[in-house]
């Protein structure tokens, strides 16, 4: 049998009301050459039995996998998902998501054309789910990024980095790896992979394939639909102040990582400047959903709770370095 063309790797966990959505949203792709990796993280409802039920349908395509123990969260799924997976392309959707019948066709079309590393479709279709309903064609919004303004057909972002980086540190590339077409080949020579934490994986994966693709492609155009869930993890609002302690330690280890990433390409090295930049992108965008998910702790708490906690010896040291200095600076340049 030969090798399909593109896996589709889907991390599973407790998605009984939503899997079977997303895997027909699968199933009426026009573009047949495809293999479904589900990779469930010990879920403790019915969703493995959910995705049981449609093994049938897919021919064969369809594998479940798991992992030994909850991870939780969706980076480790999706490792072995890209471990076990055979297409020359790797695509990501969340559980709850879906894609649409075209999207598979046109991101495989776009990536053989243009001998692509990573495509990025710049938009998405989403729709409120508060309510746990069905949803209808009337409740799809197009979401759009801030590619917007300059996205207007495909192009590759290919021939100057540090306008890629400038682009990225002023939120004109999206860190969902949700909508994005990679080349195996390219990730597995790279060795990108999502790190282990629970939070913020996607940032630095989508942000290592960003910066390693030769040819990285960006198109306007909507590829998945996107649910958005009041009652998800990340959009869970919590009340303690603990919590935003506990979201420190989050921050820490993703800026340790992604400090010693971009230490390590000569690109950052020749230019401080722009590393600085990058990092502090980071921080403020973590910043920024600590303050919507922790509603009654006011903003200008948030650094002051980070100030105090960067005491704490558990968390990643080079993490809260790079934190300490770009909250100095901040507090610096408002005098």
């Amino acid at each position: 049998m030969n090798a399909p063309k593109i896996s589709v790797i889907i991390p599973l966990y407790n998605a009984e009301n939503f899997i079977r959505q997303c895997l027909i949203s699968v199933l009426a792709s026009k573009f047949a050459d495809y293999e479904v990796l589900v990779v469930d993280d010990c879920s403790t409802d019915s969703s493995v039995a959910e995705v049981e039920k449609l093994l049938p349908h897919f021919g064969g395509r369809l594998k479940i996998l798991s992992t030994e123990k909850n991870s939780g969260g969706p980076g480790v799924p999706r490792n072995i998902g890209i471990k076990n997976s055979a297409g020359k392309y790797v695509t990501f959707i969340d559980n709850d998501d879906m894609i649409l019948p075209t999207s598979l066709e046109n991101f495989f079309e776009l990536a053989e054309n243009f001998q692509a590393d990573a495509v990025h479709a710049v938009h998405a279709f989403s729709f409120d789910d508060a309510d746990g309903k069905n949803f209808s064609r009337d409740d799809l919004t197009l979401r759009k990024d801030l590619s917007e303004d300059f996205v207007q057909f495909a192009g590759l972002d290919a021939e100057n980095f540090s306008r890629r980086m400038k682009d990225y540190v002023v939120g004109k590339f999206l860190w969902m790896p949700w909508g994005k077409f990679f080349r195996r080949d390219f990730l597995l020579a790279n060795r990108i992979d999502f790190p282990q934490i629970k939070f913020s994986e996607d940032f630095v994966f989508c942000f290592k394939c960003l910066c390693l693709a030769k040819n990285y492609l960006r198109v306007p155009l909507a590829t998945n639909i996107h649910r958005i869930r009041r009652g998800s993890v990340s959009k869970k609002v919590t009340t303690s102040r603990e919590g935003v302690r506990n979201w420190l330690g989050v921050v820490t280890s993703v800026v340790s990582i992604l400090g010693d990433f971009v230490d390590g390409l000569e690109f950052f090295r020749a230019n401080p400047e722009i590393r600085r930049d990058v990092l502090k992108f980071f921080i403020d965008a973590h910043f920024y959903m600590i303050r919507n998910l922790f509603t009654t702790v006011q903003p200008h708490e948030v650094p002051k709770i980070f100030f105090d906690e960067l005491q704490n010896p558990a968390l990643d040291q080079r993490g809260k370095d790079i934190i300490a200095a770009h909250l100095f600076a901040e507090k610096v340049g408002r005098l």
